[in-house]
């Protein structure tokens, strides 16, 4: 299955990092930005809203994409359960006429 901490690879192309940790680096760098601009005299309400803006729309995606990832996560754990499987000592149980089983 496919992994979701820090630095650990999915499916052996590329490590994954955490939604929050990218949002923290994107946050950090625009407060880099707003710090250099400021010491430098050039921090305006322009830089202002486009610093807004830049973080607003990556922050957007990387909510995007972390619903995205944790669907197909899931998605694929259920597939395997359908199939037979019992990862994580989940059980799939059926009946003849497809209800749930009574306890």
């Amino acid at each position: 299955m496919l992994s979701t901490g820090a630095g650990e690879w999915v499916d052996g192309s590329e490590p994954v990092i955490s939604a929050q940790e990218r949002l923290a680096d994107v946050m950090a760098a625009a407060v880099e930005v707003a710090a250099e601009s400021g010491e430098s005299g050039t921090y305006t309400a322009e830089v202002a809203r486009t610093l807004t803006a830049v973080v607003g729309k990556v922050g957007a995606r990387i909510a995007v994409e972390a619903e995205t990832r944790g669907f197909r996560s899931g998605w694929g754990e259920a597939v395997a359960l359908v199939s037979g499987g019992t990862e994580g000592g989940a059980q799939v149980l059926r009946t003849a006429n497809g209800n749930a089983p009574e306890r």
